[in-house]
């Protein structure tokens, strides 16, 4: 009996270093859950259509909709709709830093639910100075291979907080 319980605790955790998920309680919590709507933009990064409320947005603000990036030294960590969106090529990812601080830029997949999320790649992992900074995710993941069709999750984590959107790839 003993030995079917210690096969029953080891063969998950053989499951997921075999297929690279993280344990979901180490992932950001905006990537817990269902990958599901996007904010639709144009090649320029304008809003067509309905923004999905969950994604985009600015940090220490009311609002979690996307905010207009004004001209000036930011005030707020913001990350704006990527653009185009949805995209069979080069998506831009737009975000601003209002000091000094270590931010990282991360692309998550899913393999086969919510507790399933992995990376794909990573972007940025570093600081940035003061301003708007902008990023070209290729549509490749950490190898050089391209990404299948579906949904995937960008991720700003900064020391204020994280923020989440969604980017669809055809």
């Amino acid at each position: 009996m003993s030995r079917l319980r210690s096969m029953l605790v080891i063969l998950p955790l053989a499951l997921v270093t075999l297929t690279g998920a993280a344990p979901w309680r180490s992932l950001p919590s905006c990537v817990i859950g269902r990958f599901a709507d996007i904010t639709a933009t144009d090649a320029q990064g304008s809003i067509v259509g309905a923004t999905d409320p969950s994604d985009w947005g600015c940090l220490g603000t009311q609002s979690s909709a996307p905010a207009d990036v004004s001209p000036g030294p930011p005030t707020h960590f913001c990350f704006e709709p990527a653009c185009p969106n949805p995209s069979s090529g080069e998506v831009r990812l737009s975000f601003t830093v209002p000091r000094a601080s270590l931010a990282s830029i991360t692309l998550y997949g899913q393999k086969h639910g919510p507790h399933s999320a992995f990376v794909v790649r990573t972007l940025a992992d570093q600081t940035f100075a003061v301003g708007q900074f902008s990023l070209l995710w290729d549509g490749n993941d950490d190898a050089g291979a391209r990404v299948p069709p579906g949904l995937y999750r960008a991720v700003m984590t900064t020391p204020d907080g994280t923020i989440c959107g969604d980017i669809e790839i055809r």
